[in-house]
Protein backbone atom coordinates (compact mmCIF):
# COMPACT_ATOMS: atom_id res chain seq x y z
CA UNK A 1 0.00 0.00 0.00
CA UNK A 2 1.08 3.34 -0.76
CA UNK A 3 1.90 5.86 1.93
CA UNK A 4 -0.47 8.53 0.34
CA UNK A 5 -3.18 6.03 0.47
CA UNK A 6 -2.45 4.60 3.89
CA UNK A 7 -2.95 8.54 5.03
CA UNK A 8 -5.62 9.04 3.45
CA UNK A 9 -7.32 6.38 4.89
CA UNK A 10 -5.99 7.25 7.98
CA UNK A 11 -7.79 10.51 7.55
CA UNK A 12 -10.90 9.36 6.66
CA UNK A 13 -11.27 7.19 9.33
CA UNK A 14 -9.85 9.72 12.21
CA UNK A 15 -12.99 12.34 10.66
CA UNK A 16 -15.37 9.64 11.05
CA UNK A 17 -14.70 9.16 14.68
CA UNK A 18 -14.38 12.90 15.32
CA UNK A 19 -17.98 13.19 13.51
CA UNK A 20 -19.49 10.81 15.70
CA UNK A 21 -17.80 11.54 18.94
CA UNK A 22 -18.94 15.34 18.35
CA UNK A 23 -22.65 14.70 17.16
CA UNK A 24 -22.73 12.44 20.89
CA UNK A 25 -20.91 15.68 23.04
CA UNK A 26 -23.44 17.82 20.98
CA UNK A 27 -26.68 15.59 21.80
CA UNK A 28 -25.75 15.66 25.62
CA UNK A 29 -25.18 19.22 26.17
CA UNK A 30 -28.62 19.55 24.11
CA UNK A 31 -30.02 17.64 26.45
CA UNK A 32 -28.18 19.38 29.41
CA UNK A 33 -29.87 22.69 27.99
CA UNK A 34 -32.93 21.71 27.57
CA UNK A 35 -33.04 20.17 31.06
CA UNK A 36 -31.92 23.55 32.15
CA UNK A 37 -34.43 25.68 30.80
CA UNK A 38 -37.67 23.81 31.28
CA UNK A 39 -40.05 26.14 32.57
CA UNK A 40 -41.13 25.63 36.53
CA UNK A 41 -44.54 26.19 37.56
CA UNK A 42 -44.84 27.66 40.58
CA UNK A 43 -47.89 28.96 42.35
CA UNK A 44 -48.12 31.47 45.45
CA UNK A 45 -50.78 31.92 47.36
CA UNK A 46 -51.48 35.60 48.81
CA UNK A 47 -53.34 36.80 51.13
CA UNK A 48 -56.37 38.80 49.39
CA UNK A 49 -56.71 42.63 51.32
CA UNK A 50 -59.86 43.97 51.39
CA UNK A 51 -60.03 47.11 50.02
CA UNK A 52 -62.51 50.06 51.98
CA UNK A 53 -65.22 50.42 49.43
CA UNK A 54 -65.49 53.85 47.99
CA UNK A 55 -68.81 54.19 46.93
CA UNK A 56 -69.26 58.08 45.99
CA UNK A 57 -68.70 57.21 42.59
CA UNK A 58 -70.59 54.30 42.37
CA UNK A 59 -72.95 57.03 44.30
CA UNK A 60 -72.47 59.69 41.56
CA UNK A 61 -72.68 56.93 38.43
CA UNK A 62 -75.97 54.94 39.95
CA UNK A 63 -77.61 57.48 41.96
CA UNK A 64 -78.52 56.57 46.09
CA UNK A 65 -81.48 54.54 45.29
CA UNK A 66 -81.13 51.14 46.39
CA UNK A 67 -81.26 48.63 43.80
CA UNK A 68 -84.55 47.04 43.12
CA UNK A 69 -84.48 43.90 41.22
CA UNK A 70 -87.91 43.46 39.74
CA UNK A 71 -88.64 40.47 40.72
CA UNK A 72 -85.85 38.78 38.47
CA UNK A 73 -83.43 36.61 41.00
CA UNK A 74 -79.86 36.70 41.58
CA UNK A 75 -78.44 34.28 38.99
CA UNK A 76 -74.70 32.95 39.20
CA UNK A 77 -73.28 34.42 35.81
CA UNK A 78 -69.55 33.56 36.66
CA UNK A 79 -67.56 32.54 40.02
CA UNK A 80 -66.11 36.11 40.22
CA UNK A 81 -68.52 37.48 43.18
CA UNK A 82 -68.01 41.28 41.72
CA UNK A 83 -68.70 40.60 37.97
CA UNK A 84 -71.45 38.52 38.79
CA UNK A 85 -73.10 41.58 41.03
CA UNK A 86 -72.47 43.62 38.08
CA UNK A 87 -74.42 41.54 35.56
CA UNK A 88 -77.31 40.86 38.01
CA UNK A 89 -77.50 44.51 38.38
CA UNK A 90 -77.07 45.13 34.08
CA UNK A 91 -79.81 42.10 34.09
CA UNK A 92 -82.36 44.14 36.36
CA UNK A 93 -82.29 47.65 34.09
CA UNK A 94 -81.70 49.50 36.95
CA UNK A 95 -79.45 52.25 35.89
CA UNK A 96 -79.41 55.97 37.05
CA UNK A 97 -79.80 57.03 33.68
CA UNK A 98 -81.39 60.73 34.46
CA UNK A 99 -77.90 61.18 35.93
CA UNK A 100 -75.42 63.59 34.12
CA UNK A 101 -72.68 60.82 34.37
CA UNK A 102 -74.94 58.05 33.43
CA UNK A 103 -73.51 56.12 30.46
CA UNK A 104 -76.61 57.57 28.39
CA UNK A 105 -76.39 61.18 29.05
CA UNK A 106 -71.99 60.55 28.19
CA UNK A 107 -72.44 58.61 24.93
CA UNK A 108 -73.96 61.60 22.85
CA UNK A 109 -72.76 65.02 25.08
CA UNK A 110 -74.40 67.40 21.72
CA UNK A 111 -78.23 65.98 22.36
CA UNK A 112 -79.60 68.51 24.28
CA UNK A 113 -78.84 71.50 21.38
CA UNK A 114 -77.78 73.52 24.44
CA UNK A 115 -74.57 75.10 24.04
CA UNK A 116 -71.38 73.34 26.01
CA UNK A 117 -70.89 75.27 29.26
CA UNK A 118 -67.48 77.56 28.85
CA UNK A 119 -67.31 77.80 32.95
CA UNK A 120 -63.47 78.02 32.94
CA UNK A 121 -63.37 79.00 36.65
CA UNK A 122 -62.36 75.35 37.71
CA UNK A 123 -59.84 74.58 34.85
CA UNK A 124 -56.33 75.38 35.42
CA UNK A 125 -55.38 78.83 33.41
CA UNK A 126 -52.66 76.45 30.46
CA UNK A 127 -56.29 74.65 30.13
CA UNK A 128 -58.65 77.91 30.56
CA UNK A 129 -56.68 79.66 27.48
CA UNK A 130 -57.01 76.21 25.08
CA UNK A 131 -60.51 76.04 25.59
CA UNK A 132 -61.31 79.65 25.35
CA UNK A 133 -58.87 80.48 22.26
CA UNK A 134 -59.91 81.71 18.84
CA UNK A 135 -58.72 79.31 16.54
CA UNK A 136 -59.96 80.87 13.49
CA UNK A 137 -56.50 82.19 12.40
CA UNK A 138 -54.74 78.76 12.79
CA UNK A 139 -57.45 77.15 10.59
CA UNK A 140 -57.18 79.52 7.47
CA UNK A 141 -53.34 78.84 8.15
CA UNK A 142 -54.20 75.10 7.65
CA UNK A 143 -56.50 75.95 4.59
CA UNK A 144 -53.79 78.16 3.09
CA UNK A 145 -50.81 76.14 3.20
CA UNK A 146 -53.27 72.94 1.70
CA UNK A 147 -54.57 75.50 -0.96
CA UNK A 148 -57.82 75.56 -0.78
Amino acid sequence: MKAKTFENLIRKVVREEIDYALRREIKSLKEDLRDEFKPTIVEHTEKKIEIPQQSSLKEKIMGKKPLITKDIPNQNYTKDVALNALLNETAAGDTNLESGNSPASMANPFTTGAPMPMDTAGMPEPIAKAVTRDYSGLMKAIAKKKGK
